[in-house]
């Protein structure tokens, strides 16, 4: 590989390492949140229904309560949150790595590069899905960052809002460059 190639190469994986630890960054915090809300909720609900059987004979609150726990308990061990919001955070300390080596090499030779790529492809083994409007948003604003012009796509305000239980629309267009110069 000539030294040209080889910075070609570190600023791509760089640049996917960058967009990468966003993402992974953004499902565990999403992921490790919502489970710790329906954890909260889980106990409010285990704690008003108790009260009200220890009040007593069983009202509708403690029928609420009891249903309340049930439902969340199950979404809890059907959707695992937790133990995703875990991994996750276990992939994005390994893209941290990577990246920092990335930066810190600033003229890798081909023994660096082939480690690199080595890295890569087993932590994307592990990975077997992302949320493709997520990712992209991702990689927009690692775009950003590494100030790498006519990245930007546009996102409905729907997707937007849902991005993290799934992909919505169909297509993502690019943003024209004077949309993009107005909003920074």
């Amino acid at each position: 590989m000539t030294e040209e190639e080889r910075l070609d190469r570190r600023y791509e994986l760089q640049y996917v390492a960058e967009y990468s630890t966003r993402y992974h960054r953004r499902r565990a915090t999403f992921l490790t949140n919502t489970d710790t809300i329906i954890t909260l909720l889980t106990i409010a609900a285990g704690a008003s229904a108790f009260t009200d059987l220890v009040s007593g004979s069983p009202g509708w609150l403690a029928k609420l309560g009891s249903a309340t726990v049930t439902l969340l308990s199950l979404a809890q061990v059907i959707l695992k949150l937790g133990p995703q919001g875990t991994a996750h955070g276990q992939w994005l300390r390994q893209w941290n790595s990577l990246l920092t080596d990335i930066v810190i090499s600033t003229n890798p030779d081909d023994e660096k590069i082939l480690n690199w790529l080595t890295v890569k492809a087993k932590i994307e083994e592990e990975c077997i899905g992302e949320l493709r409007a997520l990712a992209l948003d991702c990689e927009d604003a690692a775009s950003r960052v590494m100030r790498i012009p006519n990245r930007q796509h546009y996102f409905s305000g729907l997707q937007r809002l849902l991005i993290h239980f799934g992909t919505f629309q169909q297509d993502f267009p690019l943003k024209p460059l004077e949309h993009i110069r107005k909003e920074d």
